[in-house]
């Protein structure tokens, strides 16, 4: 899986604006736990949350969520959907 250019150039804009959105609106006087007074923790960690919660859906989705039978005949299926079995 690679990603192109110009989503890791939007990827990088959006985490550099939302470090500066951080830096300039969050108040960083009142902690609220251990590692909340650290500059830019709320980023990282709506970064990290964000990429569990990703994970976590495909894990779901792929576990449980997807059959993997035919319907009609009840075989299993090791085509990915979209593809034809006939070649």
């Amino acid at each position: 899986m690679s990603i192109d250019r110009l989503t890791a150039v939007l990827i990088a804009v959006g985490v550099a604006l939302s470090a500066l959105i951080e830096v300039l609106f969050v108040d960083h006087r009142e902690r609220l736990f251990v590692g909340s007074d650290i500059p830019l923790f709320w980023v990282g960690f709506g970064l990290a949350a964000c990429i569990v919660i990703i994970v976590a859906a495909k894990w779901v989705g792929h576990s449980f969520l997807m059959k993997h039978e035919d319907p009609y005949t009840g075989e299993h299926v090791e085509a990915e959907p979209g593809e034809r079995p006939d070649g």
